[in-house]
């Protein structure tokens, strides 16, 4: 049987046994849906195929930890969000509690502009913030960690999860009223 055909659980078998085809195989099942996830974690693509390169070779050294039983995604994903928790701590120790400059005013929900932007827009703004913030802001909203959970993996205080989340949602507000509002200006030309 060709290893392009072999269903999740044959597959994760030969990699197991270190069977490079089948490393390949799951690799390149599974790379386009790692990115997503790690994108939402990166400043930027590349950052985000770095994550996924780390979080493939956790996946292989602890593939033995997978429970067969279970569904992969789920699992895989988990890895790769640790992975990415692992880079931020790596590459961003300084950013543990950061700080936006000017303090910022909420903004009312009609005055969001949601509604003119898309999906691709929202990541970008997300990963135009901070490291901090982001990592924060990912965890809390996409993944639903608790701020306990949160504090525990990137070794910050609950307040300063709480704090990151504020300052992150603050931001992005900001961010996305000033696009409506641009978005608005340019339609009425």
């Amino acid at each position: 049987m060709q290893i392009k055909t072999l269903g999740i659980v044959p597959l994760i078998a030969a990699c197991r046994r270190q069977e490079r085809h089948a490393q390949e195989e799951l690799y390149r099942r599974f790379y386009a849906y790692g990115t997503t996830v790690c994108l939402h974690y990166a400043a930027n693509r590349e950052e985000a195929r770095d994550i996924v390169q780390e979080g493939f070779f956790l996946i292989f050294k602890q593939l033995n930890k997978y429970d067969e039983r279970r569904p992969f995604k789920p699992w895989l994903r988990r890895v790769l969000i640790n992975a990415a928790i692992d880079h931020h701590r790596k590459y961003n120790k300084s950013a543990r509690t950061i700080a936006l400059a000017s303090s910022l005013e909420p903004v009312a929900s009609s005055d969001t502009g949601f509604d003119q932007l898309a999906l691709d827009d929202l990541l970008l703004m997300v990963q135009r913030l901070s490291p901090g913030y982001q990592m924060v802001f990912n965890l809390y909203v996409v993944e639903g960690f608790s701020h306990r959970e949160i504090s525990e993996r990137l070794d910050i205080t609950e307040s300063a999860s709480k704090s990151n989340l504020s300052r992150a949602k603050q931001h992005l507000r900001n961010v996305i009223v000033t696009e409506a509002q641009r978005t608005d200006k340019k339609n009425k030309l």
